[in-house]
C-alpha cells in the first residue's frame, strides 16, 4: 500500500527498548509503532488502546506496563548522557513540540480506521503513558495495545487470523490517512519498525 514497514525483530527474542527507536531512526522512519498484546493481573483492561507519550501520566495500568531505560540516543542519535539533566530535558521537550501533535494525530487516524473495521476499543481509546518506546522526541511514536491475553474476548481475537487481518488493514488505512495529512496528500515513505 506504499508503506515501507521495517520490523525491529524477525524472531521471538527481546530487543532492548532503546535499540527499537534507534532502528527507526536509522531508516529515517516517519512513524514508529510498537504493537503489543500484554497481560495485566485481575483482568484490569480489555480492548485495543493507542498510547502516545505523556510523562505525567498517572494511569495505573500504563504504569504497570511501563519500563525504564536511559536517556541516551533520544534526540536524533545525540548522546545526552553527559549533558546536564535540565538541559537534556529542555532539548527533548522542544523537539516534542513538533512530534507530539503528530503522534496524537496518527493515533486519531488509527482509532477512526479501527472503529470503522469494527475492532473493539477500550472506552478511552487514546491514552497517554510514559512508555520508553514513546520517548523519541524526533519521531512520532505510538504504542498500540491490541488487547490483553488476560481477557477472554481479547485473547480469542488475538488468535483469530481474520481479526488480525482486519486490524492490519485498518492500521494500514489509518497510516495512509495520517501520511496524507502530514504530507499534503502524499504517502508515507517509511512506516518505521
Amino acid at each position: 500500500a506504499g508503506i515501507d514497514a521495517r520490523l525491529t525483530r524477525g524472531e521471538d527474542r527481546f530487543v532492548p527498548l532503546e535499540q527499537r527507536t534507534t532502528a527507526a531512526r536509522a531508516v529515517d522512519a516517519d512513524l514508529f509503532i510498537s504493537l503489543h498484546a500484554d497481560m495485566l493481573p485481575k483482568v484490569q483492561a480489555a480492548g485495543a488502546t493507542i498510547y502516545t507519550w505523556d510523562a505525567q501520566s498517572n494511569d495505573r495500568a500504563a504504569r504497570q506496563l511501563a519500563l525504564r531505560h536511559d536517556r541516551s540516543d533520544m534526540l536524533a542519535g545525540l548522546d545526552l548522557s553527559d549533558t546536564d539533566e535540565d538541559v537534556s530535558r529542555a532539548l527533548m521537550d522542544l523537539a516534542r513540540i513538533d512530534t507530539q501533535p503528530r503522534s496524537q494525530d496518527a493515533a486519531r487516524h488509527l482509532v477512526a480506521k479501527l472503529n470503522e473495521a469494527g475492532v473493539v476499543m477500550h472506552r478511552t481509546p487514546v491514552r497517554g503513558a510514559a512508555f520508553s518506546v514513546l520517548k523519541s522526541p524526533d519521531i512520532p511514536s505510538l504504542l498500540i495495545e491490541l488487547g490483553f491475553l488476560t481477557h477472554a474476548d481479547d485473547r480469542a481475537n488475538l488468535f483469530d487470523p481474520d481479526w488480525r487481518e482486519r486490524v492490519a488493514q485498518a492500521l494500514t488505512r489509518g497510516i495512509l490517512a495520517w501520511a496524507a495529512d502530514q504530507h499534503g496528500q502524499g504517502t508515507a515513505q517509511n512506516a518505521g519498525p
